[in-house]
C-alpha cells in the first residue's frame, strides 16, 4: 500500500515538473503534434522545383500542396505560404522564372517556429534553403580565392533575395517576415564570412559551417556549386535532431 502512495505521489510530481513554468496548452501542443504539413512534406514542396527545368505553370501546382496554404504570384515570382498559429510557425515556398525561358531559375524555402520541440522529436527554429543560377560574370571574375568566390556568390544570392521577396512582400505578413528575416540571415553570414574569409572553406562540410545567429544562437550554413547552380542551407536553433538529415539528403 506504501508503495502504491508512493508511485501516485512520484507520477503527480512529474506531472507538475513537465507543465511548471509554462501554460498547459504549451506543452499539450509539444506532446500532440499539431498537423499537416510537416517539416519534412514543407521540404519537399521545395524539393519538386527543378532549376532550369520546371515551368511555371507546372511550378503552380507544384508548391501548393495543403489547403491551409496561400498562394502569391508576380510576373516573375510566386510563393505559397502558411502559418500555424498554435505552435506560431511560419513558412513559405517560392519560386522566380528566368524572363525568357520561363523556366525556375531561383527557388528558396523559409520556415521558423518559435516551438520547435515535439515529443521524441527536434526540429531546427529557423531553416532556409535556395537554390539560384548564378551568373556568368560572377563566377568568371578572376578572384584572389576561392573563400572571395564563395563570399561574392552569397551576395549576389542576397541580392536576388531582396529582389525576388519585393516583387509578393506585400501580399502578407508571413511573406514580409520571411523576407526580412531571410535578409537578416544571410547579412549575418556575409558579415561572419567578411570578418574571418578562411572561414568560407567550411561552408562545404558535411554538417556545414557554425556561426552565430544574432537572435536564435548557433547556426549552420552549408553550400555547393554544381556549374552555375549554387545552393545554400543554413538553420539556426539548439534543436537539429533531425537538421542534419535535412543537410545532406538530396
Amino acid at each position: 500500500m506504501k508503495f502504491a502512495n508512493f508511485v501516485k505521489i512520484a507520477v503527480f510530481s512529474a506531472i507538475i515538473v513537465f507543465f511548471s513554468g509554462c501554460g498547459i496548452n504549451e506543452h499539450v501542443g509539444r506532446v500532440w503534434p499539431e498537423g499537416e504539413p510537416s517539416y519534412e512534406e514543407m521540404v519537399q514542396a521545395y524539393e519538386n522545383v527543378r532549376i532550369k527545368r520546371s515551368k511555371s505553370a507546372r511550378v503552380l501546382s507544384d508548391i501548393q500542396k495543403f489547403e491551409k496554404e496561400l498562394l502569391s504570384q508576380s510576373d516573375s515570382v510566386v510563393a505559397s505560404w502558411g502559418e500555424k498559429k498554435k505552435t506560431t510557425q511560419i513558412w513559405m515556398t517560392m519560386v522566380a522564372f528566368d524572363d525568357e525561358q520561363f523556366s525556375a531559375w531561383r527557388k528558396y524555402f523559409f520556415t521558423v517556429n518559435e516551438n520547435p520541440w515535439m515529443w521524441g522529436l527536434k526540429y531546427p527554429k529557423l531553416w532556409f534553403s535556395t537554390q539560384v543560377v548564378v551568373d556568368k560574370d560572377i563566377l568568371e571574375e578572376p578572384y584572389s580565392n576561392k573563400n572571395q568566390k564563395y563570399i561574392a556568390i552569397i551576395e549576389s544570392v542576397l541580392e536576388n533575395v531582396r529582389d525576388d521577396f519585393a516583387e509578393v512582400r506585400d501580399d502578407s505578413r508571413v511573406l514580409n517576415v520571411g523576407g526580412m528575416l531571410t535578409n537578416q540571415l544571410l547579412e549575418r553570414l556575409l558579415y561572419v564570412l567578411r570578418e574571418s574569409p578562411a572561414l568560407a572553406a567550411r561552408l562545404g562540410d558535411e554538417k556545414g559551417m557554425p556561426f552565430d545567429h544574432l537572435t536564435l544562437g548557433k547556426s549552420w550554413a552549408g553550400m555547393t556549386l554544381d556549374a552555375d547552380i549554387v545552393e545554400i542551407k543554413i538553420s539556426s536553433g539548439k534543436s537539429l535532431d533531425k537538421i542534419d538529415k535535412l543537410l545532406t539528403d538530396e
